[in-house]
Protein backbone atom coordinates (compact mmCIF):
# COMPACT_ATOMS: atom_id res chain seq x y z
CA UNK A 1 0.00 0.00 0.00
CA UNK A 2 2.81 2.48 0.74
CA UNK A 3 4.42 1.69 -2.81
CA UNK A 4 1.39 2.25 -4.44
CA UNK A 5 0.45 5.59 -2.63
CA UNK A 6 4.30 7.16 -3.45
CA UNK A 7 3.68 5.81 -7.03
CA UNK A 8 0.31 7.65 -7.58
CA UNK A 9 1.93 10.42 -5.71
CA UNK A 10 4.74 11.02 -7.16
CA UNK A 11 2.71 10.39 -10.68
CA UNK A 12 0.23 13.36 -9.93
CA UNK A 13 3.26 15.47 -8.65
CA UNK A 14 5.08 14.99 -11.83
CA UNK A 15 2.20 15.49 -14.30
CA UNK A 16 0.98 18.83 -12.95
CA UNK A 17 4.42 19.98 -13.55
CA UNK A 18 4.34 18.73 -17.30
CA UNK A 19 1.09 20.46 -17.94
CA UNK A 20 2.57 23.79 -16.82
CA UNK A 21 5.75 23.14 -18.50
CA UNK A 22 5.91 20.60 -21.62
CA UNK A 23 2.37 20.76 -22.99
CA UNK A 24 3.51 17.51 -25.32
CA UNK A 25 3.59 15.15 -22.57
CA UNK A 26 0.89 12.62 -22.06
CA UNK A 27 -1.12 13.53 -18.51
CA UNK A 28 -1.28 12.03 -15.30
CA UNK A 29 -4.31 9.21 -16.68
CA UNK A 30 -2.22 8.13 -19.37
CA UNK A 31 0.99 7.96 -17.39
CA UNK A 32 -0.77 5.64 -14.84
CA UNK A 33 -1.98 3.31 -18.12
CA UNK A 34 1.14 3.73 -19.35
CA UNK A 35 3.19 2.38 -15.98
CA UNK A 36 -0.07 -0.58 -15.79
CA UNK A 37 1.03 -1.73 -19.58
CA UNK A 38 4.71 -2.23 -18.59
CA UNK A 39 4.24 -4.04 -15.40
CA UNK A 40 2.49 -6.55 -17.78
CA UNK A 41 5.79 -6.47 -19.79
CA UNK A 42 7.76 -7.67 -16.95
CA UNK A 43 8.85 -10.09 -14.21
CA UNK A 44 10.26 -11.01 -11.14
CA UNK A 45 13.16 -13.57 -10.58
CA UNK A 46 13.61 -15.68 -7.98
CA UNK A 47 16.57 -17.93 -7.81
CA UNK A 48 19.67 -19.12 -5.08
CA UNK A 49 21.22 -17.15 -2.68
CA UNK A 50 25.10 -17.05 -1.33
CA UNK A 51 25.87 -15.55 2.05
CA UNK A 52 24.71 -11.85 1.87
CA UNK A 53 24.00 -11.90 -2.16
CA UNK A 54 20.68 -11.47 -3.07
CA UNK A 55 18.91 -14.61 -4.33
CA UNK A 56 16.29 -12.23 -6.84
CA UNK A 57 15.96 -9.78 -9.65
CA UNK A 58 13.89 -8.52 -12.53
CA UNK A 59 13.20 -9.49 -15.67
CA UNK A 60 11.43 -8.02 -19.13
CA UNK A 61 9.32 -10.33 -21.86
CA UNK A 62 10.82 -9.76 -24.80
CA UNK A 63 8.89 -12.29 -26.97
CA UNK A 64 5.25 -13.66 -27.33
CA UNK A 65 6.86 -16.67 -26.42
CA UNK A 66 8.16 -16.32 -22.89
CA UNK A 67 11.19 -15.42 -23.50
CA UNK A 68 12.93 -12.74 -20.95
CA UNK A 69 16.03 -11.01 -20.73
CA UNK A 70 17.41 -10.43 -17.08
CA UNK A 71 21.07 -9.49 -15.19
CA UNK A 72 23.69 -12.43 -15.30
CA UNK A 73 23.50 -13.01 -11.49
CA UNK A 74 24.44 -16.13 -8.50
CA UNK A 75 20.59 -16.08 -8.42
CA UNK A 76 20.52 -17.86 -11.52
CA UNK A 77 23.22 -20.42 -10.96
CA UNK A 78 20.98 -22.85 -8.82
CA UNK A 79 19.00 -25.84 -9.79
CA UNK A 80 15.66 -23.62 -10.08
CA UNK A 81 14.98 -20.11 -11.38
CA UNK A 82 12.04 -19.28 -10.67
CA UNK A 83 9.38 -16.35 -12.50
CA UNK A 84 6.74 -14.67 -11.37
CA UNK A 85 4.36 -12.96 -14.19
CA UNK A 86 2.40 -9.80 -13.59
CA UNK A 87 -0.75 -11.78 -12.86
CA UNK A 88 1.26 -13.95 -9.95
CA UNK A 89 1.59 -16.87 -11.96
CA UNK A 90 4.70 -18.95 -10.98
CA UNK A 91 6.74 -20.62 -13.52
CA UNK A 92 10.01 -22.88 -13.92
CA UNK A 93 12.44 -21.15 -15.86
CA UNK A 94 15.47 -22.32 -18.39
CA UNK A 95 18.54 -19.96 -18.78
CA UNK A 96 19.52 -20.21 -22.41
CA UNK A 97 22.87 -18.01 -22.60
CA UNK A 98 24.47 -15.53 -20.76
CA UNK A 99 27.28 -12.85 -21.17
CA UNK A 100 29.47 -11.44 -19.21
CA UNK A 101 30.59 -8.39 -20.93
CA UNK A 102 26.87 -7.22 -20.95
CA UNK A 103 25.91 -8.78 -17.91
CA UNK A 104 22.95 -10.40 -19.23
CA UNK A 105 20.99 -13.96 -19.53
CA UNK A 106 18.08 -15.06 -21.93
CA UNK A 107 15.41 -17.19 -19.94
CA UNK A 108 12.52 -18.93 -21.21
CA UNK A 109 9.40 -20.20 -19.76
CA UNK A 110 6.47 -22.67 -20.88
CA UNK A 111 3.68 -19.84 -21.23
CA UNK A 112 2.54 -17.39 -23.68
CA UNK A 113 3.34 -14.08 -23.16
CA UNK A 114 1.47 -11.61 -25.50
CA UNK A 115 2.50 -8.39 -23.44
CA UNK A 116 6.11 -7.96 -24.44
CA UNK A 117 8.52 -5.51 -25.46
CA UNK A 118 9.19 -5.41 -28.88
CA UNK A 119 13.07 -5.01 -29.39
CA UNK A 120 13.00 -4.53 -33.06
CA UNK A 121 11.53 -0.78 -32.62
CA UNK A 122 13.91 1.59 -30.03
CA UNK A 123 12.78 4.60 -29.65
CA UNK A 124 15.17 7.68 -29.49
CA UNK A 125 15.67 9.94 -26.76
CA UNK A 126 17.87 12.62 -25.78
CA UNK A 127 19.91 13.92 -23.28
CA UNK A 128 17.50 15.31 -20.59
CA UNK A 129 14.11 13.58 -21.78
CA UNK A 130 11.66 12.24 -18.97
CA UNK A 131 12.15 8.19 -18.16
CA UNK A 132 10.55 5.93 -15.75
CA UNK A 133 12.62 3.02 -13.92
CA UNK A 134 10.47 0.06 -13.22
CA UNK A 135 11.94 -2.84 -11.02
CA UNK A 136 11.70 -5.10 -8.13
CA UNK A 137 14.08 -3.21 -6.12
CA UNK A 138 14.47 -4.44 -2.52
CA UNK A 139 11.54 -7.64 -3.67
CA UNK A 140 8.87 -5.45 -2.42
CA UNK A 141 7.03 -7.43 -4.72
CA UNK A 142 6.91 -11.51 -4.37
CA UNK A 143 3.22 -12.44 -6.51
CA UNK A 144 1.09 -9.95 -8.27
CA UNK A 145 2.19 -6.89 -6.21
CA UNK A 146 3.31 -4.07 -8.25
CA UNK A 147 7.01 -3.64 -8.87
CA UNK A 148 8.69 -0.13 -7.77
CA UNK A 149 8.35 2.96 -10.37
CA UNK A 150 10.69 5.78 -9.88
CA UNK A 151 11.07 9.08 -12.06
CA UNK A 152 14.13 10.20 -13.25
CA UNK A 153 15.82 11.36 -17.07
CA UNK A 154 18.59 11.02 -19.11
CA UNK A 155 21.72 12.59 -18.49
CA UNK A 156 23.99 10.82 -20.86
CA UNK A 157 24.42 8.18 -23.23
CA UNK A 158 28.36 6.74 -23.30
CA UNK A 159 30.52 3.61 -23.02
CA UNK A 160 32.63 2.38 -20.29
CA UNK A 161 34.86 -0.31 -19.50
CA UNK A 162 34.69 -1.87 -16.41
CA UNK A 163 37.25 -3.78 -14.49
CA UNK A 164 36.74 -6.24 -11.80
CA UNK A 165 39.55 -4.95 -9.81
CA UNK A 166 38.18 -1.04 -9.62
CA UNK A 167 34.23 -2.24 -9.26
CA UNK A 168 32.58 -4.89 -7.88
CA UNK A 169 30.87 -6.14 -11.73
CA UNK A 170 32.82 -6.29 -14.98
CA UNK A 171 30.74 -4.51 -17.46
CA UNK A 172 31.80 -3.22 -20.81
CA UNK A 173 30.09 -1.35 -23.93
CA UNK A 174 27.12 1.27 -24.33
CA UNK A 175 24.92 2.38 -21.63
CA UNK A 176 22.74 5.40 -20.80
CA UNK A 177 23.61 7.01 -17.58
CA UNK A 178 20.07 8.04 -16.09
CA UNK A 179 19.39 10.23 -12.79
CA UNK A 180 16.90 7.73 -10.77
CA UNK A 181 18.30 5.75 -8.25
CA UNK A 182 18.56 2.07 -9.77
CA UNK A 183 21.60 1.05 -8.24
CA UNK A 184 19.70 -1.42 -5.33
CA UNK A 185 19.42 -4.90 -5.15
CA UNK A 186 16.74 -6.85 -6.96
CA UNK A 187 16.43 -3.83 -9.58
CA UNK A 188 18.74 -4.97 -12.21
CA UNK A 189 17.36 -5.95 -15.10
CA UNK A 190 14.02 -4.30 -14.48
CA UNK A 191 12.80 -1.99 -17.40
CA UNK A 192 14.02 2.06 -18.17
CA UNK A 193 10.96 3.37 -20.33
CA UNK A 194 9.63 6.96 -22.25
CA UNK A 195 6.69 8.71 -21.12
CA UNK A 196 4.50 6.60 -23.87
CA UNK A 197 6.17 3.24 -22.62
CA UNK A 198 8.78 2.45 -25.17
CA UNK A 199 11.80 0.71 -23.84
CA UNK A 200 14.95 2.73 -23.72
CA UNK A 201 16.87 -0.08 -22.00
CA UNK A 202 17.46 -2.43 -19.09
CA UNK A 203 18.23 -1.12 -15.84
CA UNK A 204 21.77 -2.32 -15.21
CA UNK A 205 24.06 -4.37 -12.57
CA UNK A 206 25.01 -2.17 -9.20
CA UNK A 207 28.90 -1.25 -10.55
CA UNK A 208 30.91 0.56 -7.23
CA UNK A 209 34.00 2.28 -7.71
CA UNK A 210 36.06 1.03 -4.83
CA UNK A 211 38.07 4.49 -5.86
CA UNK A 212 35.34 7.17 -5.44
CA UNK A 213 32.81 5.05 -3.38
CA UNK A 214 30.12 5.81 -5.49
CA UNK A 215 27.49 3.70 -7.86
CA UNK A 216 26.32 4.16 -10.97
CA UNK A 217 22.51 4.68 -12.15
CA UNK A 218 22.59 3.39 -15.70
CA UNK A 219 20.76 1.26 -18.22
CA UNK A 220 22.03 -1.11 -21.29
CA UNK A 221 20.41 0.46 -24.31
CA UNK A 222 17.44 -1.37 -25.93
CA UNK A 223 19.25 -1.85 -29.24
CA UNK A 224 22.14 -3.70 -27.25
CA UNK A 225 19.15 -5.74 -25.67
CA UNK A 226 17.90 -7.10 -29.09
CA UNK A 227 21.68 -7.57 -30.69
CA UNK A 228 22.06 -9.76 -27.04
CA UNK A 229 18.68 -11.67 -27.68
CA UNK A 230 19.03 -12.21 -31.80
CA UNK A 231 22.70 -14.00 -31.31
CA UNK A 232 24.82 -10.75 -32.71
CA UNK A 233 26.28 -9.37 -29.99
CA UNK A 234 27.83 -12.15 -27.69
CA UNK A 235 30.97 -11.92 -26.29
CA UNK A 236 33.84 -14.61 -26.73
CA UNK A 237 32.95 -16.04 -22.80
CA UNK A 238 29.03 -16.39 -24.21
CA UNK A 239 30.41 -18.09 -27.49
CA UNK A 240 32.66 -20.61 -25.30
CA UNK A 241 29.47 -21.63 -23.57
CA UNK A 242 27.99 -22.68 -26.35
CA UNK A 243 31.38 -24.39 -27.94
CA UNK A 244 32.41 -26.23 -24.86
CA UNK A 245 28.96 -26.67 -22.67
CA UNK A 246 30.12 -30.41 -22.22
CA UNK A 247 33.64 -30.21 -21.45
CA UNK A 248 34.95 -30.08 -17.95
CA UNK A 249 35.93 -26.61 -16.77
CA UNK A 250 39.39 -24.78 -15.09
CA UNK A 251 39.39 -22.55 -12.44
CA UNK A 252 43.08 -22.42 -12.54
CA UNK A 253 43.24 -23.31 -8.49
CA UNK A 254 45.16 -25.98 -6.60
CA UNK A 255 43.88 -26.72 -3.70
CA UNK A 256 45.59 -27.43 -0.34
CA UNK A 257 44.68 -31.70 -0.20
CA UNK A 258 47.92 -32.60 2.45
CA UNK A 259 45.85 -35.04 4.32
CA UNK A 260 42.35 -35.51 3.97
CA UNK A 261 39.97 -34.65 1.03
CA UNK A 262 37.34 -33.57 3.82
CA UNK A 263 39.44 -30.94 4.49
CA UNK A 264 38.59 -27.59 4.28
CA UNK A 265 39.01 -25.70 0.46
CA UNK A 266 42.16 -23.77 0.98
CA UNK A 267 43.48 -22.83 -1.88
CA UNK A 268 47.43 -23.21 -2.04
CA UNK A 269 48.29 -22.00 -5.88
CA UNK A 270 47.01 -20.04 -8.42
CA UNK A 271 48.29 -20.55 -12.20
CA UNK A 272 49.25 -17.31 -13.70
CA UNK A 273 46.84 -16.08 -15.99
CA UNK A 274 44.50 -18.27 -15.46
CA UNK A 275 40.39 -17.11 -14.20
CA UNK A 276 41.07 -17.25 -10.53
CA UNK A 277 44.14 -14.58 -10.84
CA UNK A 278 42.47 -12.82 -13.12
CA UNK A 279 39.84 -12.82 -10.65
CA UNK A 280 42.30 -11.56 -7.92
CA UNK A 281 42.53 -14.85 -5.86
CA UNK A 282 45.15 -15.66 -3.70
CA UNK A 283 46.65 -18.52 -1.82
CA UNK A 284 44.96 -19.35 1.30
CA UNK A 285 41.81 -18.19 0.71
CA UNK A 286 39.10 -20.24 1.98
CA UNK A 287 36.27 -21.30 -0.56
CA UNK A 288 33.30 -21.10 1.32
CA UNK A 289 30.58 -21.05 -1.87
CA UNK A 290 30.22 -21.37 -5.63
CA UNK A 291 27.54 -20.83 -7.12
CA UNK A 292 25.32 -20.43 -4.40
CA UNK A 293 26.79 -23.98 -3.32
CA UNK A 294 28.57 -24.09 0.26
CA UNK A 295 31.62 -25.89 0.29
CA UNK A 296 32.84 -27.44 2.98
CA UNK A 297 35.60 -29.67 1.80
CA UNK A 298 38.18 -30.04 -1.14
CA UNK A 299 35.34 -33.37 -2.34
CA UNK A 300 32.64 -30.30 -2.14
CA UNK A 301 34.65 -28.40 -4.26
CA UNK A 302 35.35 -30.87 -6.88
CA UNK A 303 31.72 -31.77 -7.12
CA UNK A 304 30.89 -28.15 -7.44
CA UNK A 305 32.89 -27.12 -10.59
CA UNK A 306 31.66 -30.53 -12.35
CA UNK A 307 28.37 -28.42 -12.23
CA UNK A 308 30.07 -25.91 -13.68
CA UNK A 309 29.69 -24.61 -17.54
CA UNK A 310 32.66 -22.85 -19.73
CA UNK A 311 32.43 -19.37 -20.23
CA UNK A 312 29.19 -18.65 -18.16
CA UNK A 313 30.26 -16.58 -14.81
CA UNK A 314 29.99 -17.92 -11.34
CA UNK A 315 30.09 -16.06 -8.06
CA UNK A 316 32.57 -17.40 -5.00
CA UNK A 317 32.30 -16.81 -1.86
CA UNK A 318 35.48 -16.92 -0.13
CA UNK A 319 37.07 -15.79 3.49
CA UNK A 320 40.57 -14.01 3.53
CA UNK A 321 41.37 -13.71 7.06
CA UNK A 322 38.63 -12.14 8.69
CA UNK A 323 37.29 -10.47 5.21
CA UNK A 324 34.69 -12.74 3.44
CA UNK A 325 34.53 -11.60 -0.59
CA UNK A 326 32.48 -11.83 -3.26
CA UNK A 327 34.52 -12.60 -6.25
CA UNK A 328 32.93 -13.10 -9.85
CA UNK A 329 35.01 -15.95 -11.61
CA UNK A 330 34.36 -17.48 -15.36
CA UNK A 331 35.58 -20.93 -15.89
CA UNK A 332 37.47 -22.23 -18.95
CA UNK A 333 37.21 -25.23 -20.60
CA UNK A 334 39.62 -27.54 -19.26
CA UNK A 335 42.28 -28.15 -22.12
Amino acid sequence: MRTTAWLVLTLLTFAAWCSATRAQEPPADDIGQVVKRTQRKMVKVFGATAGRVEGFGTGILVSPDGMIVTAQGVYLDGSQVRVVLADGSEHQATVLKRDRTLQLALLRIERETPDYFDLSRPPEFARGDWILAISNAFKVADHDEPLSVMLGNISLATTIDAQLSARDVAYRGELILIDAITSNPGAAGGAVIDLHGNLIGSIGKIINSSETNTRLNYAIPAPLLAKFVAGTALSAATEATTETANRPVELGIRLLTVGSRRNPAYIDQVTADGPAAKAGLQPDDLIISIGGEKIGSVNEYETAIGKLRAGEEVLLIIKRGSKVLQVPLTPIAKQ
